[in-house]
């Protein structure tokens, strides 16, 4: 992979990321940009700590920043076509039945997604609170 194409992928990347988090720093419910916000900082350690299948099953319908937060990063990775979430497929099931290489890599792009994610809610919801 040449810089180019490098520069290209983080941009992509970026700019998914601000556009997911300023629909969020836009809306009324200042619970769910609470929650977001908490998740989007807690989500990378968790990642790292219980690995992706086992957090992506803990934050699944558990409230409704952590949803968001489920629902964008299954929504980056079918866009990148490293899972298909076709035919009532949920993330989890697709992450969790992939072999372990290609396991690593949505691992990597998922945390490179949510290292963007993680920044523009500090910049964009910097009025917003952390929920403990």
């Amino acid at each position: 992979m040449n810089e180019n194409s490098i520069h290209t992928l983080e941009q992509g990347r970026a700019k998914f990321a601000y556009d997911c988090v300023h629909k969020i720093a836009q809306d009324d419910n200042a619970d769910l940009k609470k929650k977001y916000k908490s998740g989007a900082k807690k989500l990378p350690v968790l990642i790292k700590t219980n690995g992706l299948g086992q957090t992506l099953a803990f934050i699944n319908k558990r409230d409704s920043g952590n949803e968001k937060l489920y629902g964008i990063i299954g929504k980056w990775l079918n866009h990148k076509q490293l899972v298909t979430l076709d035919g009532g497929i949920n993330l989890v099931d697709a992450v969790i039945n992939r072999p372990s290489n290609e396991y690593r890599q949505i691992t990597n792009e998922t945390l490179a997604l949510l290292n963007w994610v993680r920044r523009f809610v500090d910049g964009l919801m910097k009025d917003v609170e952390e929920e403990n």
